[in-house]
């Protein structure tokens, strides 16, 4: 069998999007749109999720609560209302996701911000009682 050489003038036909866009910038697809929508949510909420610990550590501490779990309550408690913002805005940025992909508003990083509110709840409570931890192994 014999192959046939290839001819070296011939370039393949590649479709780079710069037909429509003269200027010769890349478009955003659809796909991309969704990323970077989830990617602005995904920060959002571990943004708020320090805000929700640092606001439950200052609020927690300033009150003179007589029960420690009323504290943790009211910490939890604006932990939830900050999520609960954080969807409103989700939902408000219009992220064009399927329909059958609408709980990816619900549960992109939910995970870092609880964990971020962990963190952020018990480094500012440390901050501002450095003396406890010290006062019990004395």
């Amino acid at each position: 069998m014999t192959r046939h050489p290839k001819k070296k003038d011939e370039t393949p036909d590649v479709d780079d999007g710069t037909k429509d866009n003269p200027a010769g910038l890349p478009s955003q697809t659809e796909e991309s749109r969704v990323k970077s929508g989830l990617d602005k949510l995904f920060w959002l909420r571990v943004g708020l999720g320090v805000m929700a610990g640092a606001l439950s550590a200052i609020i927690g501490s300033s009150q003179a609560f007589s029960v420690e779990s009323s504290r943790v309550g009211l910490g939890f408690g604006i932990m939830i209302m900050l999520f609960i913002v954080s969807y409103v805005i989700a939902k408000s940025m219009r992220i064009p996701i399927a329909i059958t992909d609408k709980k990816k508003l619900i549960t992109t990083g939910y995970g870092s911000y609880f964990l971020m509110f962990i963190f952020c709840w018990i480094l500012v409570n440390t901050l501002i009682h450095p003396d406890v931890g010290i006062a019990t192994v004395r």
